[in-house]
């Protein structure tokens, strides 16, 4: 009797550490699925209505955005780059995502594809300290619905809160939006660089160098 028990008994025993350990693998798999996702719940974010009544997250840029940025920046109009710096590869996109590292980077999101990026790059040289540049890149289907206002206004407050004293651009003159854009939030002109930049039309354009003290 006292054997026939002790044989259930480590059965049962072998059977409970059995199940255990399935639970556990499942959880592990389930964990390693659901990573990407926990750390966008855990991410800071903000949910933003725009003038078209559509709805945008915008959050922190992370190392897992390169697929995503790189299907935006090849969705691009030729409005969109117009003004732009193109080609706008993958090293290119390498290069924002360096800031990444620095939380300087933030992105607008809906239906989960990126709409728009915005970024500060601080001057790491010890006579740079303080000192940064900027851009901002929208899609097409997003220009004149407040994104850009939304964006420049985080961006501008997270600069702020990360101790940068100073934020430089240079933007073409013709660029009248984006002048605008720029003004609204106190930049001002510096100086004016002359046929500094050769467009896509293949003549030379005026750049603006502008300034702001945060």
């Amino acid at each position: 009797m006292y054997v026939k028990n002790r044989h259930n008994f480590c059965t049962d025993t072998r059977r409970a550490y059995q199940k255990l350990e399935s639970q556990h693998l499942e959880l592990i798999k389930t964990e390693k699925s659901m990573k990407f996702d926990d750390e966008l719940l855990h991410m800071e974010a903000w949910r933003e209505k725009l003038r078209d009544g559509r709805e945008v997250v915008v959050r922190f840029l992370t190392h897992k955005d390169k697929k995503l940025l790189l299907d935006m920046v090849n969705s691009f109009s030729d409005d969109v780059i117009l003004w732009g710096n193109p080609p706008y590869d993958e090293a290119k996109i390498d290069r924002w995502m360096n800031g990444a590292d620095r939380g300087l980077s933030l992105v607008a999101v809906f239906n989960q594809k990126l709409v728009g990026i915005s970024a500060s790059y601080t001057n790491l040289l010890p006579r740079g300290k303080g000192i940064g540049g900027m851009m901002i890149y929208l899609h097409q289907d997003f220009h004149d619905v407040g994104l850009g206002t939304i964006m420049m206004r985080k961006l501008l407050d997270l600069a702020k809160d990360k101790g940068i004293h100073r934020i430089g651009l240079e933007v073409v003159e013709g660029n009248k939006a984006a002048v605008h854009l720029y003004e609204k939030f106190g930049f001002k002109v510096e100086g004016k660089q002359v046929d500094a930049y050769y467009g896509i039309d293949k003549k030379y354009h005026n750049m603006l160098v502008m300034g702001k003290i945060l």
